[in-house]
């Protein structure tokens, strides 16, 4: 049972790093897109199929995912704090799962020795 736990607990980590390093990729854009002037291409899908020209880039007209599928306009600098903000919550919860993670595989070692001891007593007093 805690290694079925141990496994749900490193899947939902590998979820949590994931929507962490999709929140840093955006800020990095967000970054970027600031230091542009005049148009930039956008590619519309993550394997460049197909992408579109903006021109001008307004930077004070970024729409920024909040959750439950609710969007906000706000400035790119505003855009960036939301950003930092899921970036910070995601960093907690990555390393509160990895201590979780940590905790339990832990307490899972400690019942394998713990029964490797049982185990040896058991097969010592059957052979006396």
């Amino acid at each position: 049972m805690l290694k079925e736990q141990i496994d749900a607990l490193q899947a939902y980590l590998q979820q949590l790093i994931q929507a962490r390093d999709s929140v840093l990729r955006a800020m990095d854009s967000l970054k970027a897109v600031n230091n542009v002037e005049g148009s930039i291409l956008v590619y519309l899908d993550p394997h460049m199929n197909v992408a579109i020209k903006v021109n001008p880039v307004e930077k004070d007209r970024m729409l920024v995912h909040l959750g439950l599928n609710v969007y906000a306009r706000t400035s790119l600098e505003e855009a960036l704090k939301v950003l930092e903000d899921r970036r910070a919550r995601l960093d907690k919860a990555v390393e509160e799962t990895r201590r979780a993670i940590g905790n339990l595989a832990s307490l899972h070692d400690q019942y394998q020795a713990l029964l490797q001891r049982v185990l040896a007593q058991a097969q010592a007093r059957g052979r006396g």
